[in-house]
């Protein structure tokens, strides 16, 4: 086999994904000076995680032959460019990235259901007799609504399901209903979904999705229900959302994902308390994060050796 790729790593990986390529014989540019590096323009592969990426940065690199994306969405990869230059683009879904999503997913609905962080506050702040004012909401037998069903989806609705004995409904147009089924779950469509007791968005960000749910969708909830995002920023229209949360028609909303990222420091969403916010991060997990770039330094052996992953997402583009 001839000599490794020099892979730039755009965004930082697990250790053992860096060991790994260097095992394998790759040369890498990595660190936040990864732009000056002078053997920039000679990259064979990138690797990518949430940065946006597009013809700027790669379009001068003429031994350009890949890029892979850390995780699955690909929504910050201008891969008609990367198509039209010949770069293979391929994804890592699954493994514990699936898992750490769909338990982050999970956490928010909990954390919102059970007001953790404003119970917290009670102690702190000696307000503890004020407790026997607070109803707390529960997820056992609660009405849970998935937008999109593919592996995150489907880890959710195990956890909510048969761990927490919710009734679980999804939509996902692109699934057929008796897939759902099979899966233990409801299909229904969004309509239906949005007047359940939770919502939990699952899918990645097209131009199909994007605004999703809007003021109209946001209608639709009834006001104790709560929407949470670990999936991409623009799917839930941002200010439709703050005018719903302000207004108190839904109960609340469990925010891990924004249109932009990092959001503005004087975001309206940040002066909301019926708002849980997290910085993208529902599947940082030690296991998650270690699985992926080890999948990612797979990925780049086999483009190495001349193989065509499984995970190719533009094969046809490039034929």
């Amino acid at each position: 086999m001839s000599a490794g790729e020099l892979v730039t790593i755009i965004d930082p990986i697990h250790p053992a994904g860096v060991e790994a390529l260097l095992a394998s014989g790759h040369a890498l540019i990595q660190g936040s000076s990864w732009r000056e590096d002078p053997r920039l323009d000679q990259t064979s592969v990138i690797l990518i995680r949430t940065s946006p990426l597009g013809e700027d940065i790669f379009g001068s690199m003429k031994n350009l032959k890949a890029i892979v994306k850390h995780g699955a969405g690909v929504d910050n990869i201008a891969i008609p460019a990367a198509s039209a230059m010949g770069v293979q683009v391929a994804n890592t879904p699954g493994g514990n990235n699936s898992t750490a999503v769909a338990e982050g997913a999970v956490t928010m609905m909990l954390a919102l259901l059970r007001q953790v962080r404003e119970m917290d506050a009670l102690v702190r702040e000696d307000r503890w007799s004020e407790r026997w004012d607070i109803r707390l909401g529960d997820l056992t037998g609660a009405r849970v609504g998935l937008i999109g069903f593919g592996r995150i989806a489907r880890y959710v609705a195990r956890i909510c399901g048969p761990g927490f004995g919710a009734e679980v409904a999804a939509y996902d147009p692109m699934v057929p209903d008796e897939e759902v089924r099979a899966a233990g779950v409801e299909p229904m469509p969004l309509t239906e979904i949005l007047k359940r007791d939770v919502i939990s968005i699952h899918t990645p960000l097209t131009e199909g999705t994007r605004n999703l749910i809007g003021a109209a969708e946001l209608a639709q909830m009834h006001a104790k229900a709560i929407i949470v995002n670990c999936s991409r920023g623009g799917i839930i229209d941002e200010a439709a959302l703050v005018a719903a949360l302000a207004a108190r028609s839904i109960g609340g909303a469990g925010i891990d994902v924004f249109e932009d990222e990092p959001p503005a420091a004087d975001h309206p969403l940040f002066d909301l308390p019926n708002a849980l916010l997290s910085p993208h991060v529902a599947g940082v997990t030690e296991a998650g994060m270690k699985h992926m770039a080890l999948h990612c330094a797979a990925v780049i052996d086999m483009i190495h050796r001349g193989e065509t992953p499984p995970t190719l997402l533009n094969g046809d583009a490039l034929r």
